[in-house]
């Protein structure tokens, strides 16, 4: 049977089943698992995955999968959506929603951790990121390249994430024409704060939005999977009827429970709001703490207490993120989505409301709050003084520390505090978030692997027994099982507040839009890389959707957002920040900024956003007549669901292509079942023993003492496996040509035989003949040298006998060689030429073969005896073939001993 990887499983479960554990009802529980699989359409087989779990390789039948690809096709016809089930990405889909669907939609019924499939962990499909590569060649050919491709990633892991690298791509297409303006500006006069540079920029930012809604309707109706959301609505909806159905009702009345689910949405406003005053009143603490210790406090150790704001910001964001999460998953839980894409929404823009303040807030706090009114502290600084005294008191060691402050005289305000801080978020941040999340999971794998393996020592499975052709494989997929799930959500969240930065601080530093594109043609590299290797994520089920949503709503409060804040940091700061007010009190007329009337403020504002809004509109409705004619042709949205499911059963057929797998035939419950249960090994010693995946260049330079370079060829244990494996292949191939090629010829040769046989005289032999050493043998006949003579004087013995005065060695160019020992082509049996005795082949092995000479008689039955010329022809005609039975024998005995080598090696 060929090696696992070879016959293409769909998925891989892992399913917990620990050593430790009751043999008999966990055996018990996963026969009913693995009967439930073959019920439904799947074969199966197992392999340990580690001392805790097994893997279980799946792989649909052909007739299931064409079936539910059939309905798949029906489903799509009533919606309007016109992809087709060619790509592994689809099948992918295809199983996956058959196997986890619920029994009244027509599926297994897989829920993992819930009823007979509680120890169900996960489900993996298998791609070629379990494959064996080495992470150097893998960087080397994805930066070499300088197409931006999506193709692979659509076909291998569906459109969702395909639109995530399609948005990523056209936001950097338009985020380098920005950088050229923000460039040109930077080397002008007044090169930030600039008023013409901020319109400009909110300019890009409205169209920017305008034309990706265009361009994500064009491909998705390239794609075909326009109108792909209503698919899982009209799941959910029919699961409803299904559990509700009664066999004496005649007609089911749908609830409202999308208006009871918007209800109970908006119950999450006042949660919402508690958690933005617990984050902001956070941030507002540790931001005077960070001003008393940077511009007023004057003590020993200001250096580092500097960084104490920084630290309570790091530590209490993740506390509060993991609180947040959690009560947002109860609030989903009781809001009832009945499908995946409603609930994922929500999930979402929740989540977005934290990510906004943890990203802006800081700089909104800096443009509104400090650099305006940060001045009026100067004259206080006496009070608070006074006031650390009094909570602190006199007699304590350290108050002569905090009490050490700056004086009126050298209190100064940070003026390019805003320009440091949106640095950091564009650039160092930035950076940071790249060795987080491309140089960090790596490193804490292979620390989490030394740690569990050479310090808690703890078991490791013992690998000796895995079939070598799977062996690097069967690893890398074990490897995956630690690893989390991949949310192409999290992608989107980190390009979506770059894009916030630029829209709402974009004119604090012209020169964003340039690092940012930097940065993001990394980022679009490296998200490949992370996606496409195998070492940060388990692959990811494919998901159909028709947008990014909700990101699109989220680039539009953002653009809607820059288009009031921006051009107020703009008025602020246009002529540089402004020299601080000495004396007065928190009011807007008091406010070291340039604006000096509130009304001019108000008005700014508010012509802005008008602006942008009205201009969103006019662009929007105008790039509805500019649709492609793919988009034309998809439009049934509109029409009744008879006219679209004539117009698709039309123009589109069932093709459905299935590649066919034999070996997956031969597996049964039974043959499953028999696995091999996981083995550990203890201790550090023996866990050095386990196969480690081979991560080796394909090529490497080698030294030689020739004067040309050298180059070796370098491959890995998989290869070599797989090598020897296709020579295996190839040798049976040949065994089997070279088998019917013989019985071929003994066919031949039998009836050769029986014809001498028949026609032969009394006491004659039949042997092999050869006309020269390279010639191939035939079957000829001689006689006993006995010949009845019409002399009365009786019987007369030929005047050239062969056995008188001619030697054994000797021929002419008119005889030819026989061998001694004849093969019965019927009984497998050697004949001695001599003793007409019988004998078997492996005796015929160890005696001597010796060649006589016979003149070849035209009708094969008088031979005469070998021609009597002796002498120095002779002699020398004996030499010749002696050297060639020689030769022969030589290769002879080389190709045996070549053929002993290669299956050695084997």
């Amino acid at each position: 049977m060929l090696p696992l990887q070879e016959i293409e499983p769909d998925f891989y479960i892992s399913y917990y089943y620990p050593i430790g554990r009751s043999k008999g009802s966990s055996e018990q529980e996963l026969a009913k698992v693995i009967e439930k699989l073959y019920d439904s359409g799947f074969s199966a087989t197992i392999r340990p995955g580690d001392p805790d779990h097994l893997l279980i390789f799946i792989k649909l039948s052909s007739d299931t999968y064409i079936e539910q690809g059939e309905k798949d096709l029906i489903k799509n016809y009533e919606f309007g959506v016109t992809s087709k089930i060619e790509s592994l990405s689809a099948r992918f889909r295809i199983v996956y929603s058959y196997l986890t669907l619920g029994t009244e939609l027509g599926g297994c019924g897989v829920t993992p951790g819930q009823g007979m499939w509680k120890n169900v962990e996960s489900i993996v499909p298998i791609t070629d990121a379990f494959d064996d590569t080495h992470i150097i060649e893998e960087l080397k050919a994805n930066f070499a390249r300088t197409e931006f491709s999506t193709n692979k990633i659509k076909k291998v892991y569906g459109i969702k994430i395909a639109l995530y690298f399609e948005f990523l791509k056209y936001y950097m297409y338009w985020i380098s024409g920005l950088s050229i303006l923000g460039l040109i500006q930077y080397f002008k006069k007044t090169n930030t704060f600039s008023l013409y540079y901020t319109f400009v920029n909110l300019l890009w930012g409205t169209f920017f939005i305008t034309f990706w809604h265009r361009r994500e309707q064009y491909l998705t109706n390239l794609w075909g999977v326009q109108n792909s959301y209503l698919i899982e609505e009209h799941l959910s909806e029919l699961a409803q009827i299904n559990k509700k159905f009664e066999k004496r009702s005649t007609y089911f009345h749908k609830d409202n429970s999308s208006g009871l689910r918007f209800i109970k949405e908006l119950l999450f406003v006042p949660i919402a709001l508690v958690f933005v005053a617990i984050l902001i009143s956070y941030q507002m603490g540790c931001f005077f703490i960070e001003i008393f210790l940077t511009d007023i406090y004057d003590g020993p150790g200001k250096s580092l207490l500097t960084l104490l704001p920084t630290v309570l910001i790091s530590v209490f964001v993740p506390i509060l993120t993991i609180v947040y999460d959690a009560v947002t998953k109860v609030v989903i839980k009781f809001e009832g989505h009945d499908n995946d894409f409603s609930k994922n929404n929500s999930i979402l823009v929740k989540q977005f409301v934290l990510n906004f303040l943890t990203s802006y807030v800081p700089l909104i706090i800096t443009s509104f709050l400090y650099l305006p009114f940060a001045h009026l502290v100067g004259p206080h600084l006496s009070d608070i003084q006074l006031t650390i005294n009094s909570y602190v008191g006199e007699n304590r060691f350290y108050t002569k520390y905090l009490t050490k402050l700056k004086n009126q005289r050298n209190f100064q305000i940070n003026q390019g505090r805003l320009n440091a801080q949106y640095f950091y978020f564009i650039v160092t941040n930035q950076a940071i978030q790249i060795f987080l999340k491309y140089v960090l999971p790596l490193i804490i794998t292979h620390v989490t692997k030394y740690v569990r393996t050479y310090i808690q020592k703890k078991p490791q499975l013992q690998v000796k027994n895995d079939n070598p052709y799977e062996a690097i494989w069967l690893h890398n997929v074990r490897a995956s099982m630690s690893l989390p799930e991949y949310n192409v959500d999290n992608d989107f969240r980190s390009v979506i507040l770059q894009y916030g930065y630029l829209i709402i601080f974009g004119p604090v530093w012209p020169l964003a839009p340039l690092f940012s594109l930097l940065f993001d043609i990394l980022i679009f590299k490296l998200d490949n890389f992370k996606l496409l290797s195998g070492r940060y994520f388990k692959p990811p089920i494919p998901k159909r959707v028709d947008s990014i949503h909700p990101w699109n709503w989220a680039l539009f409060l953002l653009t809607w957002l820059g288009s009031i804040i921006s051009p107020v940091i703009t008025a602020f700061y246009r002529h540089g920040t402004a020299p601080p007010k000495s004396m007065g009190q928190f009011t807007f007329d008091n406010a070291s900024v340039h604006v000096s009337s509130s009304l001019l403020l108000v008005l700014l504002m508010f012509g802005s956003e008008h602006c942008f809004l009205i201009l969103s509109y006019v662009l929007y409705k105008l790039s509805n007549l500019f649709k492609s004619d793919i988009e034309w042709e998809n439009d049934f949205v509109d029409n009744d669901m008879k006219l679209r499911h004539d117009h698709y059963s039309n123009i589109v057929k069932p093709t459905i292509k299935v590649r066919e797998c034999p070996d997956w035939k031969h597996f049964t419950p039974e043959s499953t079942m028999d696995f091999q249960s996981p083995v550990i090994t203890n201790g550090s010693n023996d866990a050095d023993k386990t196969i480690d995946a081979e991560k080796i260049d394909s090529n490497k330079s080698g030294y030689s003492t020739s004067a040309q370079y050298s180059e070796t060829k370098v491959t890995s244990r998989s290869e070599q496996a797989q090598a020897i494996a296709e020579k295996e292949k190839i040798l049976r191939e040949k065994q089997a040509e070279l088998a019917r090629v013989e019985k071929n010829t003994k066919s031949k040769s039998r009836g050769n035989y029986d014809s001498l046989n028949r026609d032969k005289e009394l006491g004659d032999r039949i042997i092999e003949s050869k006309s020269s050493p390279e010639s191939g043998k035939f079957y000829s006949t001689i006689d006993n040298n006995k010949h009845i003579n019409d002399d009365q004087a009786g019987a007369s013995k030929l005047s050239n006998d062969k056995h008188e005065g001619v030697e054994n060695n000797e021929k002419d160019s008119n005889t030819t060689t026989a061998t001694g020992v004849v093969e019965d082509p019927t009984s497998g049996k050697a004949t001695n030429v001599f003793g007409g005795g019988q004998f078997n082949e492996d005796e015929s092995d160890q005696q001597s073969s010796f060649y006589s000479t016979a003149e070849t008689s035209s009708n094969n039955k008088n031979s005469s005896s070998s021609s009597a010329n002796t002498g120095k022809q002779g002699k020398k005609n004996a030499s010749e073939s002696k050297k060639t039975t020689n030769k022969v024998e030589k290769e002879a005995k080389n190709t045996k001993n070549g053929l002993k080598k290669l299956f050695n090696k084997i």
